[in-house]
C-alpha cells in the first residue's frame, strides 16, 4: 500500500511537468528547392524549450521575381535572417532592403510582406517562437530590422571582433539579444561557461566547433548551434581563416 500511495505522488509530476523537447547540439543548413510565386521551406529544428513551449528554426528560399504577403499570428514573434541574396520587406509604410547578414524582428499581428526582385534565389532563416508566458503588448514595442552594412564592426586584441545588433525586450521576451562575432582561427571565443539564456550560434563563415554539455559537435557555414538554458558550451573556430557567426541569445 505504502508503495502505491508513492506511485500516485511522484505520478502527477511526471505526466504533467514540462520538458525540452529540443536537444542542444549541432544542425546543418538544408537547401529547399525554391519555387516560383511561393516561400519554400525546411524546418532545422522544431520543439519545446526552455522559455517557449514552441520554437521553429527553419532554412527558407524565395525566387526571383515573387513577393509574398504575411501575418504574423497573434501569439507568436519571428526573426527573419537573410543568408544570401537580398530580400525586400514592406511593413506600415517602411520598406527596406535586407541584404545577406542582415534581420527582421517582427511582432504578433504584423502585416508584412518579402519581396525578391532579382533573378537570382535569395535564401534566409527563420525563426519563430511562441513563449510560455502571455504576450506583453507594453513590453516590446513595434517590429524592427537591422542592416548588416550600418553595423558598426568593433575589434578586439586577438585579430577578431564583433558587431552588436540589438539586446532588448520585445512582447514575447524579457530580453533578446543579437551580436555578430568575429573569430580568428585556432582560437576560442572564451572558456566553456553556462548562462540562464537558450543561445543559437549561427555560422556565417569558416568551420567550427563546440562544445556543448558532455559533447563536442561541429559545422560550418550555414550550419547551426542550439544551446539550453544553463548548458555547458564554448565555441572554437578550427578552420584555417577568421570565421564570423551570430550569437543569438533569449529569454
Amino acid at each position: 500500500m505504502k508503495r502505491l500511495l508513492a506511485i500516485f505522488f511522484i505520478l502527477p509530476f511526471t505526466v504533467f511537468a514540462q520538458k525540452d523537447s529540443v536537444l542542444s547540439g549541432a544542425y546543418t543548413w538544408q537547401q529547399p528547392v525554391a519555387q516560383k510565386g511561393k516561400i519554400s521551406s525546411v524546418v532545422l529544428l522544431e520543439g519545446k524549450v526552455h522559455d517557449f513551449e514552441w520554437m521553429q528554426f527553419s532554412a527558407n528560399s524565395i525566387a526571383g521575381k515573387t513577393e509574398i504577403k504575411q501575418t504574423i499570428p497573434a501569439n507568436q514573434e519571428q526573426l527573419l535572417i537573410v543568408r544570401s541574396g537580398a530580400v525586400t520587406i514592406h511593413f506600415r509604410d517602411s520598406s527596406f532592403l535586407l541584404t545577406a547578414n542582415s534581420i527582421a524582428v517582427l511582432i504578433p499581428g504584423e502585416k508584412y510582406s518579402l519581396s525578391n526582385a532579382a533573378t537570382t534565389v535569395a535564401d534566409f532563416f527563420t525563426m519563430k517562437y511562441r513563449s510560455r508566458k502571455p504576450v506583453d503588448a507594453q513590453r516590446g514595442g513595434s517590429s524592427f530590422v537591422k542592416i548588416w552594412e550600418n553595423i558598426p564592426f568593433k575589434p578586439n586584441n586577438n585579430g577578431g571582433g564583433r558587431r552588436d545588433f540589438f539586446e532588448q525586450p520585445t512582447v514575447l521576451q524579457k530580453r533578446f539579444e543579437m551580436h555578430v562575432t568575429t573569430l580568428k582561427e585556432g582560437l576560442k571565443s572564451h572558456d566553456p561557461h553556462t548562462h540562464r539564456a537558450e543561445e543559437i550560434i549561427l555560422v556565417i563563415e569558416g568551420e567550427t566547433e563546440m562544445q556543448a554539455g558532455n559533447a563536442v559537435v561541429k559545422t560550418a557555414a550555414g550550419g547551426f548551434y542550439y544551446l539550453g538554458s544553463n548548458v555547458l558550451h564554448g565555441i572554437k573556430n578550427i578552420g584555417t581563416k577568421s570565421g564570423m557567426y551570430f550569437a543569438i541569445q533569449f529569454e
